[in-house]
């Protein structure tokens, strides 16, 4: 049986946490980096078992703020993107100094806190934290078992991604785990998809297919301070500053274009209606 309207993953983490390789580790290939942030950057992973097969898209995002990140995704608007999620994929760097694991904790409650606004607790998705390689060696030297302790508290599953054949229980570790977590999910959409108002016909949707790329991707990326600049004078670094916004913006509308066209075809003409709306809103 082929999924035909799948949920999506979410992978993300601070800057060069290392969401990319692990990716390519997964997947096989990555998305193209085409700034210095991976954020609005997507990915599909085709998942096959004996029972289905989906083409899983895979929603990437960076957490330079905590503070500032939680805030943004548990805006009433931020629902309707988490809603369709079916797995997080949470990376970091294994962690050098207290601080860093402090940093590691606070992300998880962050990204705990977006579940449970959304979705409310308890909500069925997988939630994976993966311990990625350091290139200093970590004087917190953590074994497995405490490792386990932390994440769970948050709710996620600790993977650590250089782990490598099976453990005691003859499970697959490491990447081969986090495989095995993602097949056993389910996938199928509708009932965690978000509830869009408003109305449009098919030809409504059509035209205002672009407006929903824009749309989707500055309410998840918080690109839309990018549209109106800064108040007041405006020098040519701030100008050329905006133009590369811009310019970012547009690549990563295309990037999560499978947003609406994986949608039924229903909701996604609520969806075209309201990204119209919101637009006319906005500008």
């Amino acid at each position: 049986m082929e999924i035909q309207h799948p949920r999506r993953i979410m992978a993300l983490g601070a800057p060069e946490s290392g969401v990319l390789h692990l990716l390519k580790e997964l997947t096989g290939s990555a998305p193209e980096l085409i700034t210095d942030s991976i954020a609005g950057l997507s990915h599909t992973y085709t998942l096959s078992t004996r029972y289905y097969t989906a083409n899983i898209p895979i929603w990437l995002d960076e957490i330079p703020s905590i503070s500032e990140w939680r805030t943004e995704f548990t805006k009433p608007e931020a629902r309707e993107v988490v809603s369709v999620l079916g797995a997080w994929l949470f990376c970091f760097r294994k962690p050098v100094k207290q601080e860093h694991m402090d940093d590691i904790k606070e992300a998880l409650q962050a990204i705990a806190d977006v579940i449970e606004k959304a979705c409310g607790y308890g909500a069925d998705m997988v939630c994976l934290a993966v311990a990625m390689p350091q290139s200093t060696t970590p004087y917190l030297d953590l074994g497995s078992e405490e490792w386990e302790g932390i994440c769970m508290e948050y709710g996620f599953e600790f993977v650590d991604s250089e782990a490598k054949g099976k453990n005691e229980f003859g499970e697959p570790m490491g990447v081969g785990r986090i495989e095995d977590a993602l097949k056993a999910n389910d996938w199928e959409g509708g009932e965690g998809d978000a509830d869009f108002e408003g109305e449009g016909d098919g030809e409504e949707f059509r035209e205002s297919f672009d407006a929903e790329e824009v749309e989707m991707g500055m309410e998840l990326f918080g690109m839309k301070g990018a549209l109106h600049g800064e108040e007041g004078e405006v020098d040519e670094e701030d100008q050329q500053a905006q133009v590369e916004e811009l310019e970012r913006m547009m690549r990563k509308m295309v990037a999560v274009k499978d947003m609406g066209e994986s949608m039924p075809e229903a909701q996604r003409k609520k969806f075209a209606a309201k990204a119209v709306k919101d637009l006319t809103k906005d500008f």
